[in-house]
């Protein structure tokens, strides 16, 4: 794609969380795009950054965390046909209550959470809690945002949405309450739709049903999906791109066909290897990778991986924080092993 086709640029963005036993910095140095149309995915283990990532560009960071430092360009455009304008806004240095912010989250912006049974209101009808974003985004009626609202949960789906939009949360399967969250954030047909981990707590059958939606209705309205699964399968059905995190960095990223088929971060590797093969014809266990993710307290120095890391090079990923670097076409890696000199952790 062209590089004027950028939707996000996300800089060296860092989200840090001030606690009382000490500083956990969930964000450490974020970098990547997401360009108009395409789908990035987002993995990695638990505890590795990926919901605050998604959270730090909605604005959306409970206290004591905030945003400490980096950039979240969103390219904006304006106008139709030959008379359209692109504007860049830094989404880092707005307010995370103020005006301009609450105009782009929900509408240019929009997210569907892991859990839609704690995420929507369970006093309030899904046809309300969906037509509010409605009437905040658009100059409507409150009839013509209801109308907007069934025909949402129609494009989703959702089965007799004349019925189902006056009812509740607790009224709805998990598989129903999921489409009531997908129509709730494309309702104001956003530019970029993030999924954080959408299809978890929903049966395979339910997965396969959810996905197959998601990609049809992008494809369908044009936009862009940031996508965080711990599931590469799913990653490999429908991603462009990848990003690899670990403990708040960006570990590898790549297209999808490069990071499966020639990966270059061990931990990477280790991923890959985690997933089951089929018609190898030899029964063999799953490898596993050995360890946990540290404790964000009590974060190892140097490159953040090198305790459960079977490559490491003794006395210096101990010690050296890799530096990003390039190992072919829009495919950049943080790992010793490919050169750089890194610093001091």
């Amino acid at each position: 794609m062209a590089s004027d086709n950028k939707l996000i640029e996300v800089r060296d963005l860092k989200t840090h969380f001030f606690l009382d036993q000490g500083v956990v910095k969930a964000v450490d140095g974020v970098d990547f795009d997401i360009r108009r149309g395409e789908t990035l995915c987002i993995v990695g283990e638990s505890g590795c950054g990926k919901s605050i990532t998604a959270r730090s560009i909605m604005q959306i960071i409970d206290p004591p965390g905030r945003i400490v430092t980096g950039e979240m360009l969103l390219h904006r455009r304006t106008g139709n046909g030959g008379g359209q304008v692109e504007d860049v806004v830094d989404l880092a240095k707005l307010a995370p209550n103020g005006r301009e912010i609450r105009t782009i989250r929900g509408k240019e912006i929009a997210m569907i959470f892991q859990e839609p049974m704690t995420s929507l209101s369970p006093v309030h009808t899904i046809g309300h809690q969906i037509s509010q974003a409605i009437l905040l985004h658009n100059k409507v009626t409150k009839e013509e945002a209801r109308q907007q609202t069934i025909e949402t949960l129609r494009l989703v789906g959702l089965p007799k949405p004349e019925l189902r939009v006056d009812g509740y949360p607790f009224q709805l399967s998990g598989g129903m309450r999921q489409r009531a969250m997908i129509a709730m954030a494309l309702s104001c047909h956003p530019s970029l739709l993030i999924a954080d981990e959408p299809t978890t707590a929903l049966d395979v059958t339910t997965q396969a049903q959810i996905l197959d939606l998601m990609i049809g209705l992008q494809e369908e309205m044009g936009m862009a999906m940031m996508f965080i699964t711990h599931d590469l399968g799913v990653v490999a059905e429908i991603a462009d791109r990848v990003v690899v995190m670990y403990l708040g960095i960006v570990a590898e990223s790549g297209d999808v066909d490069t990071i499966f088929n020639r990966p270059k971060h061990p931990y990477t590797q280790a991923l890959l290897r985690s997933i089951p093969q089929v018609g190898s014809g030899v029964r063999q266990r799953l490898d596993s990778i050995k360890g946990m993710v540290p404790d964000p307290y009590n974060r190892p120095k140097g490159c953040p991986f090198h305790t459960r890391c079977g490559q490491r090079i003794p006395s210096v990923c101990g010690k050296t924080l890799p530096p990003r670097v390039t190992v072919g076409e829009g495919h950049d890696v943080r790992c010793l092993l490919y050169g750089g000199q890194g610093g001091a952790a």
